[in-house]
């Protein structure tokens, strides 16, 4: 049992360091004068980092909950890779708002599979509290990372316009269109999944 409580601690304090490594970004836009001027843009970062700091916040009771501590800079390899991608993207924040989004759906989409490996964790062990608690991280985050994808186009023909290169602004919704049919399974991987075949494990047995 005190393994199990040890290992949930872990992954617990290990998605803690994600996430406050992940919403020094999301600051760090807040602050840039050119968001406002794009709307959409601007909403979703509010929300990244209202969202974030709500989750750091869950976190850290969960933990206190467990019996544990968060993980030292030094001895955490998570914060030591979320160290340098948050740096990587504190770098690039005076480029076009675009490239900004694309670089926070990158920390989201590390976010949505740690989440989902806690939430595996926790429900293989019988903890019910976290694996509710990374659920919902899962969904706030699932959610927004669609509503980015979605919002890409028009942020785009925005940011060509401020460049000055001609852009029509009339294939946003065509942009927008294709993205969301990309997003839908295939008709081969809705089979899979109503068979329960994706992830699952098969052996075959020698026959002698």
């Amino acid at each position: 049992m005190a393994d199990i409580e040890h290992s949930l601690q872990t992954y617990v304090s290990d998605m803690l360091a994600v996430e406050e490594h992940i919403r020094v970004p999301f600051e760090t836009q807040l602050r840039d004068g050119d968001l406002p001027k794009y709307p959409s843009a601007d909403a979703l970062i509010r929300r990244l980092s209202d969202l974030s700091n709500t989750h750091i916040e869950s976190l850290k009771s969960a933990l206190q909950a467990l019996g544990g501590h968060e993980a030292h800079a030094v001895k955490s390899a998570v914060v030591n890779v979320e160290g340098w991608f948050a740096s990587a993207i504190d770098k690039v924040r005076k480029t076009k708002i675009a490239k900004a989004l694309r670089d926070d759906y990158t920390a989201l989409s590390l976010c949505t599979v740690s989440y989902s490996m806690l939430l595996s964790t926790a429900n293989a062990y019988g903890e019910p509290a976290v694996m509710q608690l990374a659920e919902q991280h899962l969904r706030d985050y699932a959610q927004i990372l669609m509503e980015i994808a979605l919002a890409m186009p028009g942020v785009v023909v925005q940011d060509l316009s401020e460049t000055g290169v001609p852009a029509n602004p009339a294939t946003t919704a065509d942009s927008r269109r294709r993205i969301q049919e990309a997003w839908r399974p295939s008709p081969e991987l809705e089979a899979r999944m109503s068979s329960g075949s994706i992830g699952s494990t098969q052996t075959t047995t020698a026959q002698t």
